[in-house]
């Protein structure tokens, strides 16, 4: 019988913010009221912006 390969399971590492906010189970408004670049809260999770988009590394969710 011959072995199947399976292919490698690539998991993202940079989630957006609807993604990021369904992991914490935030909302999304709340999410972006806390990335404003003039918020008066700014979250305490860091957060990249790359090209306009909001991107939050996963390893960072983690430890929240």
């Amino acid at each position: 019988m011959p072995k199947i390969k399976k292919e490698p399971v690539l998991e993202q590492r940079f989630y957006g913010i609807p993604d990021a906010a369904r992991y914490l189970g935030l909302s999304v408004q709340f999410l972006y009221n806390g990335t404003a670049r003039k918020s008066k809260k700014p979250l305490p999770i860091p957060f990249k912006r790359i090209g306009g988009k909001i991107l939050f590394d996963i390893r960072d969710l983690e430890k929240v």
